[in-house]
């Protein structure tokens, strides 16, 4: 099956000539060989002498999480651990568990809840949030500048100031975008005994030879490093992204936190390696790298409906009617006519504009990579899955 990649090409040099981004790739491969892309429009650095390509190093924000999320599936199925088990097990601020009640208008309306669950924690139902979101908790995570940034506190601190604050609700009742996989990250080190990136490393980057996947960067690679751009007219829940990455560099001495849902470094080339293993079920050529029953829990809705019954009815321009959230990344349950897709496409972005996603039925994986904040700016998330689909008819 071949692909026009001129009309991708123009699409992408569209959004360079109009200024929207700086530069960004295209990176399309089957599981078969009869696709294979790999395009690239503009530049990495302000000064626009770097051409933008798949080898260049990006913040991948929050594509951190479906990786961090399938080494802990994988990490708990080798142990036994039930998805089911509690936080409380783990962080002891959780023994004594409180969410706001339903409208609360202050921090003092709060009731008694259940821990959340390891499941919770990664389908974003644990009642957690983000200092960009909309609510009581997340103004509270702003003002005590709990940001998961590379340099603010370290993972284990973090994850004890996050669990030391009510939860937005009972766990399990709403969908909200969150810091859990944050507390993801935490658990992989409290159940393995190893810090996330030595684990992360030893157990999946190395496996797939993704060199260029890390929490910090060696002064060898500076010079492939995206500069980090931020939307000209952004709202100001955003504003903190300016200050806490527009002169960071990721230098090993500078990075603290190693951030399960957004502190990972990335390329094109190295994320499709882990895009092309979820693409073959979760084996590396012949070699089974995660287990079939994880593969399912990476490919399955894990919540009741859609995310639109249960949270936002929209996330990054991409309409969450009909889109589902596994125990890793976003899951078409039933395709919206506004976002392309087939029935079980599993994906997600990142903060800087980013995506990949990962079609079963046609057998193919795209990932898309560029650098502007935030990924709310423009639509290109649905607009590139839109002519993807359009093309590979």
């Amino acid at each position: 099956m071949q692909i026009n990649d001129e009309k991708l090409k123009k699409w992408m040099d569209g959004y360079v000539e109009k200024n929207k981004f700086n530069g960004c790739s295209l990176s399309i491969e089957g599981l078969e060989s009869d696709i294979n892309l790999d395009i690239a429009s503009g530049f990495a650095n302000k000064e626009k002498t770097e051409k933008f390509n798949s080898l260049s190093i990006v913040r991948i924000f929050s594509m951190t999480k479906a990786i961090v999320s399938v080494c802990l599936l994988q990490l708990l199925h080798e142990k036994k651990i039930g998805l089911d088990e509690t936080l409380d097990h783990y962080f002891n601020n959780y023994s004594n568990c409180f969410a706001l009640v339903e409208n609360a208008k202050n921090l003092s309306e709060v009731e008694r809840t259940n821990a959340p669950s390891i499941r919770q924690l990664l389908n974003h139902t644990s009642g957690l949030s983000y200092f960009f979101n909309d609510d009581l908790i997340a103004k509270q995570y702003l003002e005590k500048n709990l940001t998961a940034t590379p340099d603010n506190y370290d993972l284990t601190l973090f994850s004890e100031k996050i669990s030391n604050l009510p939860l937005c609700f009972k766990p399990g009742t709403k969908w909200n975008y969150s810091v859990g996989i944050d507390l993801a990250g935490r658990l992989i080190e409290m159940i393995s005994g190893q810090p996330l990136d030595h684990y992360l490393r030893i157990n999946l980057l190395d496996q797939l030879d993704m060199e260029d996947t890390k929490f910090f960067l060696p002064d060898s690679k500076r010079d492939r490093l995206s500069d980090c751009f931020f939307y000209h007219d952004m709202t100001e829940n955003f504003l903190p992204l300016v200050k806490q990455y527009q002169n960071f560099y990721y230098k090993k001495g500078e990075v603290s936190n190693f951030s399960g849902g957004s502190g990972l470094l990335s390329t094109g080339r190295d994320y499709m390696k882990f895009s092309r293993l979820l693409l073959n079920d979760g084996k590396l050529k012949n070699a089974r790298i995660l287990a079939k029953d994880v593969m399912n829990k990476i490919r399955v809705n894990s919540i009741d409906g859609d995310i639109a019954s249960i949270g936002v009815e929209s996330f990054a321009q991409m309409p969450t009617s009909g889109m589902g959230h596994s125990l890793a990344g976003s899951v078409i349950i039933n395709p919206n006519s506004e976002f392309s897709s087939n029935v079980g496409d599993f994906g997600w972005g990142g903060m800087a504009s980013n995506y990949f996603w990962i079609d079963f039925k046609k057998k193919y994986a795209a990932v898309f990579m560029t650098q502007l904040l935030p990924s709310v700016s423009y639509p290109n998330r649905r607009e590139l899955k839109k002519l993807v689909n359009q093309i590979l008819q």
